[in-house]
């Protein structure tokens, strides 16, 4: 899901991850008051882009201008990613280009360098060490901010997982002891985990994955914080995948049990249901993948999991046609009551917007009618995710006239958008009836009044002009997508 803002500057970061900026250092026009921090800066420009107004966009400008005068890279940096925000390309790319030149030493000429390391794509761990060695030499570790220091780890996780591919295990062992005090240990230690099962080398991976797993978890039950704390999950399941290929299933299933209950995921439970295979546990690996998928819908890699156990419990048999009937009909059952339990009652925003034609579409004109908005952006990757299952709902009720569905186009920057949405539409051929919000001024748009915080979201008014459902974010799977909105469009139906 996107947000509604072009970024967050408080979360920008430099070409390399963890690597951010400091945070104690006056910028901008906003230096000539004393005390003023680079958080404050930050909070200032969010707000100001959260207005969209050509007043406030006119302020920004000129925060930048100062900044990209500075004589300091982080503010040049900042500078070059409020035009990004503000559309102003050729000025970002101006100051992307003079960087490098200006800071030869500098957090930017280091990271493009260390780039060419990350693409291990035809070369050795030896020649991947071997450049490592040199850019260390050009750019001394100790001559950076301990905030500007990530890139190190992660060149030396990227050497240690070549070699793992290569099966050199005393040199993996070398660089992941060199890796124990940095912040990317974990992330390390779960990606070169990954590689050593795919090499079947699950002794050295057990080895490797048990403490830094026993640790997470401790660190977890005693809630302190710790900056591997995202990987428990993926380094759980990869130790796991260890245990397994070391034939110590019924400790795998703990593993996996534990995983799968406290960070559940459709990759734990699969694991799960696979390892009590292993151990000829048949039926209750069937039993929780089916109840799964009566949970969650006709996800393809359960069901590549849950059709064979089916057909191996039942001596072979290979039609699933019934069986796949009575399953639906719990899904929907499923679904229904959970929709339910979803549905809200409020009145929904009246709004009058222009469509590709030019023609004015009214919500008040449409009174009478179930209503589908879908707010999206030509930009926002999950709204296009989600359209082939869209388009497959619009046909579903093609020839129903208590249906609408309306693509309310909304947060385009460029001047361009409706040529840029005209030539979207007409190249993946959708038969969408695509809105156009208002750009400008933010007030004044629907997707403000809707409050929408994040896109895709979707929402489904009843004939009476109540908001029954609203919902952000989806997925891809095209099936899912047609059965949860004609859920929602009959229960709204029924009001």
């Amino acid at each position: 899901m996107y947000k509604s803002l072009n970024m967050n500057l408080k979360s920008i970061k430099l070409a390399i991850p963890l690597l951010l900026l400091g945070s104690q250092t006056a910028f901008g026009q906003l230096a000539a008051k004393k005390g003023i921090t680079q958080e404050e800066l930050y909070k200032h420009l969010n707000g100001l882009f959260q207005k969209g107004t050509d007043d406030s966009k006119a302020e920004i400008l000129k925060e930048a201008e100062f900044l990209a005068k500075s004589k300091k890279e982080e503010d040049q940096l900042l500078a070059g990613q409020i035009y990004t925000g503000l559309q102003k390309a050729d000025k970002a790319d101006a100051i992307k280009a003079g960087i490098a030149k200006k800071f030869p030493k500098g957090i930017t000429a280091r990271n493009e360098a260390f780039g060419k390391l990350f693409k291990t794509d035809n070369q050795t761990a030896a020649q991947l060490e071997e450049q490592y060695t040199s850019l260390v030499k050009k750019f001394p570790e100790n001559s950076y901010t301990e905030k500007n220091r990530g890139i190190y780890g992660y060149g030396m996780a990227t050497i240690a997982q070549q070699y793992a591919k290569e099966k050199n295990l005393d040199k993996v062992s070398y660089y992941l002891e060199l890796l124990k005090s940095r912040d990317n240990y974990a992330n390390a230690v779960f990606a070169i985990g990954r590689e050593l099962n795919r090499q079947k080398e699950y002794t050295f991976s057990q080895k490797m994955l048990e403490p830094v797993y026993v640790n997470l978890n401790q660190l977890k039950s005693e809630r302190k914080k710790t900056t591997g704390g995202q990987y428990l999950g993926a380094i759980g399941l990869q130790y796991a995948d260890a245990l397994m290929g070391n034939q110590e299933v019924e400790k795998a299933l703990g593993v996996l049990d534990k995983v799968r209950t406290e960070l559940p995921s459709e990759t734990a439970t699969i694991a799960y249901a696979k390892a009590l295979q292993a151990k000829g546990r048949d039926l209750d690996a069937f039993q929780l993948i089916e109840k799964e998928v009566v949970k969650e819908g006709k996800e393809p890699k359960m069901m590549e999991v849950l059709l064979p156990l089916y057909s191996k419990l039942n001596s072979g048999l290979s039609d699933t046609t019934t069986y796949l009937k009575e399953l639906n009909g719990r899904i929907d059952e499923m679904l229904v009551t959970k929709l339910k339990a979803e549905m809200i009652k409020k009145e929904a925003p009246q709004f009058s917007l222009v469509d590709r034609s030019g023609k004015e579409v009214s919500l008040a004109g449409l009174k009478g009618k179930v209503v589908v908005l879908d707010f999206w952006a030509t930009w926002c990757g999950p709204c296009k995710m989600s359209f082939p299952g869209m388009q497959a709902a619009v046909n579903k009720y093609e020839g129903d006239q208590e249906v609408v569905f309306l693509f309310i186009n909304t947060w385009q920057k460029e001047e361009n958008y409706k040529e840029l949405v005209n030539n979207f539409i007409n190249d993946n051929k959708y038969s969408f009836h695509v809105l156009y919000d208002e750009m400008k001024e933010k007030d004044k748009s629907v997707v403000s009044a809707y409050g929408v915080s994040g896109i895709p979201t979707k929402v489904v008014i009843d004939k009476d002009g109540f908001i029954r459902f609203q919902s952000s974010g989806s997925g891809s799977d095209v099936e899912k997508i047609v059965n949860e909105i004609s859920n929602k469009i009959e229960l709204a139906k029924k009001g």
